[in-house]
């Protein structure tokens, strides 16, 4: 029995740090800005689904879910220099309970998408964004569930260019944020689900039992 009981307290002590979790504590939050060095891209990578190019159509590249703690490790790794644990939090704390998903679609030989995306409404935080992905994505249809559907309570879109910001630049792509709060997700599998308007589903589930 004692043994017993001693195997359940490691369970409830281990749980917590396997799985998404919200609020971060203070040391939650220095194991992630800690993890945005060194194998950043490996564990980041975990949080994405990279999604084969269909024949025809819109090419729905990435799926991507990033909880609070990811969003720790990334924003720490955008500000490596200089950047302290103690920013960290603070930053944090700025926008503590919300987790977001990333979905990427990209232009094809057979669909341009710089003929549905608006254009850009100016600077955001330094990063230009366009309006809301209903706005931008009028015709793709864009689902999330666990259990039954979940509404993300904002959205965006950001423009990819190659050729970065000369006037030959051409829109490649556009990465469609989903913002939704951290209230509204529990710690159980998410699934994201993009229609397309040629017909296609693409589909990537994220098991947040075991996403930090």
């Amino acid at each position: 029995m004692k043994k017993l009981g001693s195997i359940l307290l490691l369970a409830v002590i281990a749980a917590p740090g396997a799985a998404y979790d919200h609020p971060l504590g203070s040391s939650a939050i220095r194991e992630a800005y800690f993890k945005s060095s060194g194998r950043f891209a490996e564990f980041l990578g975990t949080y994405t689904k990279n999604l084969p190019a269909p024949k025809p159509g819109p090419h729905v590249a990435q799926i991507e879910v990033r909880t609070p703690f990811a969003q720790v490790i990334v924003s720490s790794h955008e500000h490596s220099v200089g950047y302290s644990p103690m920013q960290a939090a603070q930053d944090y704390k700025k926008n503590p309970e919300t987790l977001q998903v990333r979905i990427q679609i990209c232009a094809t030989a057979t669909y341009a998408i710089d003929s549905i995306v608006a254009a850009p409404q100016g600077l955001y935080q330094g990063v230009q964004r366009m309006n809301s992905a209903k706005e931008c994505f009028h015709e793709f249809q864009f689902r999330f569930r666990q259990g039954e559907n979940i509404r993300p309570k904002s959205s965006y879109g950001v423009p990819i260019y190659s050729g970065g910001d000369n006037a030959a630049s051409i829109l490649v792509a556009a990465d469609v944020w989903f913002v939704f709060s951290t209230n509204e997700i529990a710690s159980e599998p998410f699934s994201v689900t993009v229609s397309t308007p040629d017909g296609q589903m693409v589909s990537a589930e994220f098991d947040l039992v075991s996403l930090r």
